[in-house]
């Protein structure tokens, strides 16, 4: 009897494991992350409310690359709501084809928003 709730206690602790780490986003590698972060940046135009209200910052996001080309942000942060707010919706709204051959992998950048630049 003993020996029979020691496997089933075992065999439990593997799907709870399993189950825990399946879901768990894979860090992309130097390469997928640059790809990834150079066509954000590309994509992302500075706002229109910052460039009037002189607004500069940086804004940090944890991205997923999903199976369909889209991008799942997992966290953001920044000071400012709006350009963070700005943010998340522009690259919820990215869809890369090329880069959903990298589905499942995370990505962490750093967009700055700076008005010598625009």
């Amino acid at each position: 009897m003993k020996t029979r709730i020691a496997i089933l206690t075992v065999l439990l602790g593997l799907f709870v494991t399993a189950t825990a780490f399946a879901n768990t986003p894979v860090p992309a590698s130097k390469a997928v992350s640059n790809s990834v972060a150079k066509y954000i940046t590309n994509e992302l135009e500075y706002p229109e409310f910052g460039i009037v209200q002189k607004q500069e910052g940086v804004v940090v996001v944890s991205v997923t690359i999903q199976d369909d080309g889209t991008f799942l942000v997992d966290a953001s942060n920044g000071f400012n709501e709006d350009m963070k707010k700005h943010v998340v919706e522009s690259i919820h709204a990215m869809q890369s084809d090329y880069h959903s051959q990298f589905a499942g992998q995370q990505v962490l950048l750093k967009i700055k928003f700076d008005l010598k630049l625009v």
